[in-house]
């Protein structure tokens, strides 16, 4: 089984993961695995490809850079794995800096209700969601792969109560999570071994550079990794 996973920058964490288990000689000879990032996330919102049929042509002139057409031309994939849908800091940092709380009236902040709360996610999904039906359209096996939770030292919990950014950034992965099982995806999670009891990740799994509280390290990226092996075992 030949697998590409694309996408933002958690492509990072799974490719350090792919790599030490590589190393450790721990990777299944009949999983072919590749990663090839198309780029920041912040360009996902954005109509950053465009339909020709049997695949995407990716438009974005930032993401053209790495690949023109997705599945790539002359690479023949039978799983595509997108590090896309599950990341929800875009919409948790709208809240935040946004002086806006989800269903919960907390001090100097407007609620909006988890119906408004919806569109958003569905907006901020848009064209993800829309690649993910034109790629399962052309027969292509499509995955979603989930980012890391939230850690207990991002930059956004000195802004809103830790326990709020967590229900908000819970109920962003729920809502996408329902629009991929309604599209009949299966999603690669985060392992429960890495949340602590309240739902936030484990500090092991933090990258390593102490100024990014945002991304996983690649020992995340080697459970992710094992848990897509052990996916793809079960399809043989």
């Amino acid at each position: 089984m030949k697998i590409l996973i694309t996408g933002d920058s958690h492509t990072g964490a799974l490719s350090h993961g792919l790599l030490e288990l590589r190393t450790a000689g721990q990777t299944n000879s009949a999983v072919d695995i590749q990663i090839r990032p198309l780029g920041g996330g912040h360009i996902l919102p954005t109509p950053f490809f465009r339909d020709v049929g049997s695949h995407a042509e990716i438009v974005d002139e930032d993401y053209r850079k790495l690949f023109a057409f997705l599945p790539p031309k002359g690479m023949k994939v039978d799983v595509i794995g997108l590090s896309m849908p599950l990341w929800p800091m875009r919409v948790v940092h709208q809240l935040v800096w946004g002086g806006l709380s989800l269903a919960e009236r907390l001090p100097n902040r407007q609620p909006i209700s988890t119906s408004v709360f919806r569109q958003f996610v569905l907006q901020d999904q848009r064209y993800v969601l829309k690649l993910v039906e034109l790629l399962s359209r052309a027969g292509i096996t499509v995955l979603a792969i989930s980012g890391p939770g939230l850690f207990r030292d991002h930059h956004v919990l000195r802004e809103m109560r830790a326990e709020h950014v967590l229900k908000v950034f819970d109920a962003y992965r729920a809502v996408i999570s329902e629009e991929l099982r309604r599209r009949n995806i299966p999603v690669i999670d985060i392992p429960a071994k890495c949340l602590d009891d309240d739902g936030f990740m484990f500090g092991a799994f933090r990258h390593d550079d102490i100024k990014d509280s945002h991304h996983a390290n690649g020992a995340f990226g080697a459970l992710m990794i094992q848990s897509l092996q052990n996916w793809a075992n079960t399809q043989a």
